[in-house]
Order: structure tokens, then C-alpha cells, then sequence
């Protein structure tokens, strides 16, 4: 038979077929959406993080590490495909991703800065502390539409001590509001124009502030709101408040310099500006009890109502926050409670952060050894296909042979390129490629040295048992990579991500493909 006609028999082979196809789609798939690079190879978005000391918590080593595996858990949950973040002394903390995305960095100055603190409070009381959310509970419960309006979930469960606490908390409370907050400043005032005040509802500005009061007291702390009429009869309220100078003045950014100047000065308060939307709150007048249902300038998120099955005092471990969706138009909306839905599932998840941070000047890394970093790697993984070609070439010293185990790993390297580029392909992913181009070729030597044992068997049990032993191999693997790929450290996640995906692409395709090209080869020798 010949060589053509060989090849033309292969090429009918329904496994061969089904590895070709899988070859043309990840071929495509890289075309269309390119191979996408790591920050060693071509630079990216560095956010300089500063922390920021407090009486009870100082900075050191200890407080450092935290913020930066926390930081890595939020971001990692967020689904960022690559991001760096490390620590510079003992102070500073840099986030550095391979983009420069204007939309994504703002996202991602969204997670970093929040502490991540969240609590419950029902009529004034702390019912639910994050500190008691169930770690790997937290899940995106989904967007929901309804006419114009858009809103997302996010659900989790509590422990058991928390849900009594809560059950206690909320028993004979039904139609009463639980004000859901996120990062709820603990020492702080808001300063608020009375047209912010009532932008989104017909109250009084009494009626508004009394239902803000109860929003914005927990236990025995309060934060009290000033309206800005007349700014001495606010600074006299101000300065006859029992304020220190670790409290926080809330204003807006189109406050008066001038009076932002006396409070960071005079009073020496910390100041932070907000934007005029998010210094607007919301309120809900339509149900009995009225209440302020949202206001993101102190973290108040959503406020749903207790129902009355969950004010019996009987403990339920299982709770949803919820909130509305910004936007102009409803997909604007949408988009933005996808976003704000993945941002607060990957706050909770990192947890609080021990101190508060504070953000730099976003830049750019230039990569000008990028293009070195990238040459080195394919000079790796090249060498790496020259070794295996040698010793293939030793062992078997059968052209046959050797050519159809270097097509094979080629094939298999491209997939595992257009795939993964897809993504994003770092330097941990490079590694893991070349890695998995040394499992596939150890795989394809146990196929052909399985097939080469002069035994009575039949080709199909040699194959069988070929198959089995890569099995067994590439099942121990996959679980001795599988704690790397949960572990939330994202410098190892490239690694464990390719090598897993290149064992699972050997056992299902490209081990298949070349059992069948060694079988044929083998009948052809006999």
C-alpha cells in the first residue's frame, strides 16, 4: 500500500478526525480572538495600593501578607484570567494585571479599595456579621429584569450562632427593612445638600432625615447627617459633634473647596469625596413601613424587607443581598448588574481586609524585555520538542514512529496555544505547556512500547492496557494539580490550568489519534 493510500485510510479514522477538528476550532478560535499575553511578555496596569494604619491596627509584615491574599482571593474570584499582586515594604501594595482596559481598571479599583466589612442591621441592631458568612458559600444568584428596572443578587449562608443571633434579631419584626451595608463607615458625618437629599423621593427634608437616622444607626453608633445650608450653622453642629480625628467627613466632590480645606485643616478629619450619584440616596414610600433603601456613600447596598416566615425566631442560614442596576438604558443596566453582581461575590469572598487602603495613580508597565521573555519560551518549549525528538529518536530509530509522535505533540501544542491564549498566557502557563508536551510524549512511548511486545495479545487488548496505564498516570496527575488550581494563588493557577487541560486533551483525542496511527504502523511492519 502506499504512503498516500495509508494517510487517505488514516484520515477516515473517526479519532484522527475528531483531533483535526479540534485542531481547526482552535485555530480559528485564535484568529478571531487572538492570543492574549501575560504582563512579562507585554506589559500591562499597575494600581499602587497604600495602606493605611489606625489606632487599634497598625502596619507590618503580618498585615501586609494578609491584605495581599486577600487581594488575590477578590481579584481571583472576580475571574481575572491573570493579576499580580505583591507586596513593596510594608506599606504599599502593588495590583498589576496585562491590560489596560479603562473599563476593567475601574473595575478593578472597585474591589480593591473596599475593606469588605459587611453587616446586617435590623431595627438599629447588628443581626449579620460578614465575618460569620460561610467561606465558599458566596454565589452570584443571577440578574433579574422587570420593565426598566434591573436588579442583581448575590446569596450566602451564615453559621449557625450567626442565624440565632439573627432569628433573635428579627422576630416579630415583618415588614421591617434588613439595611444590607458593605464597608458602613464606623466613625464618620455626611454633609449633604438638600437637593442631593431629596433628588430621588417627595419626602421633607425632615421626613428624609428621620428615615435616614434609623438607616444609619447600628447598636450604639450613629452616623448623623448635616444638610448644608448655611455653612457656619453646620460647622457649629459639627464642631459641637463628639468627633475625633479619626472620624470621616462623607461629602460630595462639588462641596466647596474652600470648605473641604477647613474640615481636612482645622478639623483635621479625613476627608472622602463621593460622586454626586452616589451621594444621593434612595427611599421605599409606598409600603407601610417607610425607609431608605439604598445609598452607596455609606455602604448601604439594598435594604429588603423581613418576610413574615423569617420573623418567627426560627433560624434560617441562608440570605440574599440584593440592589438595583445603574444605567441609561436597560442592557446599560444589565451590564452593570453582571458587573456589580461578580464585584460584591468577590469582595465577600476575600473577606474584610484589616486595614483601610487607599489607591495611587493608575500606570502602565512598559514589557521591554517582554519580546526576550516571549523568545526564551518558545526557545524552551522548542528545546524542549528537540529533546523528546532525540530520544524518540534513540529509542525507536524508526522514522514511522518518530514522525507520527512529533506531529502528535504539535498538534496537541497548538491546541493547548489557541486555546489557552484565549485567556491569557503567562509564564506559569508556558511552563505547564511544556510540561504537558512531556506527559503527552511519555503517554504516546507507553502506546507504542505497549504495541511493540511480542505477546500473543491482540493489538486491541495491548492497546487496552496501554490506555489503561496512561489512565491511571494522567488520574494521579490531575489530582496532584487539582489543590494548585482551587488554591487561589494566581501565579501557580497557569501552570496547574494547562497541565490539566493537556492530560484531559491526551486521554480524550491525541492519545486515541496516535493508537490508531501505531496500530496501523505495527500491522504494516509485521
Amino acid at each position: 500500500m502506499s504512503i498516500s493510500s495509508e494517510i487517505s485510510e488514516l484520515l477516515r479514522n473517526r479519532r484522527i478526525q475528531m483531533l483535526l477538528l479540534l485542531l481547526v476550532l482552535a485555530l480559528a478560535l485564535a484568529y478571531f480572538h487572538g492570543i492574549k499575553f501575560g504582563i512579562e511578555f507585554e506589559g500591562g496596569t499597575r494600581i499602587p495600593i497604600r495602606l493605611e494604619p489606625s489606632a487599634d491596627q497598625p502596619i507590618n509584615s503580618q498585615v501586609t501578607a494578609e491584605v495581599v491574599e486577600k487581594l488575590k482571593t477578590r481579584l481571583g474570584k472576580f475571574g481575572l484570567t491573570q493579576v499580580v499582586v505583591k507586596a513593596v515594604g510594608e506599606s504599599q501594595v502593588y495590583v498589576e494585571i496585562p491590560k489596560s482596559d479603562s473599563t476593567l481598571v475601574s473595575e478593578l479599583e472597585k474591589i480593591v479599595k473596599q475593606k469588605g466589612r459587611y453587616e446586617g442591621v435590623v431595627d438599629g441592631k447588628l443581626a449579620i456579621d460578614g465575618r460569620e458568612i460561610i467561606p465558599g458559600s458566596i454565589q452570584q444568584e443571577g440578574v433579574k429584569t422587570q420593565g426598566n428596572q434591573v436588579t442583581w443578587s448575590v446569596g450566602f449562608a451564615i453559621t449557625r450562632e450567626s442565624a440565632e443571633k439573627f432569628a433573635a434579631a428579627a422576630k416579630g419584626k415583618a415588614g421591617y427593612p434588613v439595611y444590607m451595608y458593605l464597608d458602613r463607615p464606623s466613625d464618620a458625618f455626611v454633609i449633604i445638600s438638600s437637593k442631593d437629599l431629596l433628588e430621588n423621593t417627595s419626602l421633607s427634608s425632615s421626613e428624609a432625615l428621620e428615615l435616614l437616622d434609623k438607616a444609619l444607626t447600628k447598636d450604639e453608633s450613629r452616623i448623623p447627617v448635616f444638610v448644608l445650608g448655611d455653612w457656619e450653622t453646620v460647622k457649629g453642629q459639627i464642631s459641637a459633634g463628639n468627633f475625633t480625628n479619626e472620624t470621616e467627613a462623607i461629602v460630595s466632590q462639588e462641596l466647596d473647596p474652600a470648605i473641604v480645606s477647613e474640615l481636612s485643616t482645622e478639623f483635621n478629619f479625613t476627608v472622602r469625596n463621593f460622586t454626586r450619584a452616589e451621594m444621593v440616596p434612595s427611599f421605599n414610600t409606598l409600603s407601610e413601613i417607610q425607609y431608605a433603601t439604598a445609598w452607596q456613600a455609606v455602604g448601604l447596598m439594598s435594604a429588603p424587607v423581613l418576610t413574615e416566615g423569617v420573623t418567627t425566631g426560627s433560624a434560617g442560614q441562608l440570605y440574599t443581598i440584593n440592589g438595583p442596576a445603574p444605567g441609561a438604558t436597560v442592557s446599560e443596566r444589565q451590564a452593570n448588574a453582571y458587573a456589580e453582581m461578580k464585584r460584591i461575590k468577590s469582595v465577600l469572598s476575600g473577606g474584610a481586609l484589616p486595614v483601610r487602603v487607599t489607591l495611587g495613580s493608575v500606570t502602565a508597565i512598559p514589557a521591554p524585555l517582554g519580546s526576550e521573555f516571549l523568545r526564551y519560551s518558545v526557545i524552551g518549549l522548542a528545546m524542549a520538542l528537540v529533546s523528546v525528538v532525540m530520544l524518540i529518536s534513540y529509542r525507536y530509530r524508526n522514522v514511522k514512529l518518530i514522525l507520527p509522535i512529533m506531529v502528535i505533540s504539535l498538534t496537541e501544542m497548538t491546541i493547548l496555544v489557541c486555546v489557552l491564549g484565549s485567556f491569557t498566557i503567562d509564564l506559569s502557563t508556558m511552563a505547564g505547556l511544556i510540561a504537558s508536551m512531556g506527559t503527552s510524549v511519555d503517554a504516546q512511548i507507553v502506546v507504542t512500547d505497549e504495541l511493540r511486545k511480542k505477546t500473543d495479545e491482540s493489538t486491541k487488548n495491548k492497546l487496552k492496557k496501554a490506555f489503561d496505564i496512561v489512565v491511571a498516570r494522567t488520574v494521579v496527575a490531575t489530582l496532584a494539580m487539582v489543590p494548585l488550581l482551587f488554591s487561589g494563588l494566581v501565579e501557580i493557577i497557569g501552570f496547574a490550568t494547562s497541565l490539566i487541560l493537556g492530560m484531559a486533551l491526551g486521554i480524550m483525542l491525541t492519545m486515541p489519534a496516535y493508537g490508531a496511527i501505531a496500530e496501523k504502523i505495527m500491522k504494516g511492519a509485521k
